[in-house]
């Protein structure tokens, strides 16, 4: 094994499910804090949530040693269905809201800012993945 990334490992430096489980609860945490306004545009929130999202399902990949092929949401998805059943209606939810930023390509380009409604439906989506994290993540 590569010295330095033996190095690396031994200090913690790579994620494991652990760090990818506290990730995902602290940007969906602060998507709204604890009885306030959020303080942040619905972008700033969209990307939060997708953070949280990523963390929560990059958490459960990580504890049954997979990877997915890329982190847009349709990838995660689909790595997510390779450890466990998922309720079709819920990854539709979730995939439904994954063209607002469509940043992966440059000739398809995209950003466009979501509603409130469509963060609700969304941050309800990632409240769900949390759930499944932290029943799985044990």
């Amino acid at each position: 094994m590569n010295v330095q990334i033996e190095e690396r490992m031994t200090k913690n430096l790579i994620p494991d499910w652990r760090t990818w489980l506290r990730n995902g609860d602290q940007y969906f945490k602060a998507t709204t804090p604890k009885g306030e306004k959020s303080p942040f545009d619905t972008d700033l929130r969209y990307n939060l949530l997708s953070m949280s999202l990523e963390g929560y399902i990059m958490a459960i990949l990580d504890y049954h040693n997979l990877l997915p092929e890329n982190h847009t949401y349709t990838d995660l998805m689909d790595a997510l269905e390779r450890v466990m059943p998922i309720d079709p209606c819920l990854k539709a939810r979730i995939l439904k809201h994954e063209s607002i930023q469509d940043i992966c390509s440059i000739e398809d380009y995209h950003r466009s800012h979501p509603s409130e409604a469509v963060l609700g439906d969304l941050k309800s989506a990632v409240a769900q993945i949390a759930a499944i994290a932290h029943q799985t993540c044990v």
